[in-house]
């Protein structure tokens, strides 16, 4: 028995990551913890400030993974997607769990900053919305940003709004095939998670050596947009800075959570357009299009 978790999915954000790892956890070899992305390993990635980390030590981190089912299971697994971006964050966990097995999921980059930038427009708080809901207003502040410019206000995740450096896969992807043994490691698409799941089903559990099972397989994490209001900013502030108080007092769930969240409804857009987006980001990914389409031909 061992509480090293030795299965991980590396990435990439909005590729339908969260919905696999839930479906694939259904299997009664694989464990994944109440936290998903544990972000230990790539929390120097997610975070810009290292008072953000959310697990301090190695101890606790593995403390996600005491429990009997965790230990009787075969996997162990860990997914925090932005390990993808860290050679660190490879070497750390191949340190811990040599013999551990990775999958990654990539999504055709330009859709997939499409689908990131809608994702900052679910948030209220300023730190984590993006500044425009235009996506090439967002794309041309890229230059800025490469400068520590052009965030929003407060900013503690810069990678978020780094679309450029999120979905140029070849940046990261070579390393990573070179540094994990090819018998460990399993590269698939997003499209073929949403068009013939069954099929990559089954060869994610026979690259596991497990039974190959049907799953119910759930699409999560299609995410609402906001419009931006004084109003909602004021009732995040409030629950942030009244978070302790409510806690000690046993107020975190239950009424307080239903209010905060028929709040957000009444501002929640049901149709929502993304702008297009021009020549400028499809000529940006060329490159990364034409390193897909070598993977895809291994």
């Amino acid at each position: 028995m061992s509480n090293v978790p030795n299965l991980f999915i590396l990435g990439a954000p909005k590729s339908g990551t969260t919905a696999f790892a839930n479906n694939i956890s259904q299997h009664k070899d694989i464990f994944i913890s109440k936290k998903k992305e544990p972000r230990f390993f790539d929390a120097h990635v997610f975070y810009d400030y290292e008072e953000d980390y959310p697990i301090k030590s190695l101890e606790i981190y593995l403390d996600l993974f005491v429990s009997k089912s965790s230990q009787e299971s075969k996997y162990r697994l860990d997914a925090s997607v932005f390990n993808m971006y860290s050679k660190k964050s490879i070497s750390n966990i191949l340190s811990l769990s040599p013999d551990a097995k990775f999958i990654i999921l990539l999504r055709e980059p330009l859709s997939a900053s499409i689908s990131m930038h809608k994702q900052r427009l679910a948030y209220v708080d300023v730190k984590m919305r993006e500044i425009s809901d235009d996506f090439m207003a967002c794309w041309r502040e890229l230059d800025n940003r490469k400068n520590n410019k052009g965030y929003p206000k407060g900013c503690r995740n810069k990678i978020l709004f780094r679309y450029d450096l999120l979905y140029s896969y070849e940046l990261y992807l070579p390393f990573i095939m070179g540094k994990i043994k090819e018998e460990n490691l399993f590269i698939g698409f997003y499209e073929d998670f949403i068009n013939t799941p069954e099929l990559l089903y089954a060869e994610i559990f026979d690259f596991l050596g497990v039974e190959n099972i049907t799953v119910n397989n759930e699409t999560l994490n299609n995410p609402r947009v906001i419009k931006k209001s004084k109003l909602l900013e004021y009732v995040v502030f409030l629950s942030e800075k009244t978070f302790n108080i409510r806690q000690r007092l046993g107020l975190t769930g239950g009424l307080i959570k239903k209010i905060k969240q028929y709040v957000f409804s009444l501002y929640e857009v049901n149709v929502f357009s993304e702008k297009k987006s021009d020549k400028t980001v499809r000529d940006f990914f060329l490159n990364t299009n034409q390193f897909l389409d070598e993977i895809k031909k291994e």
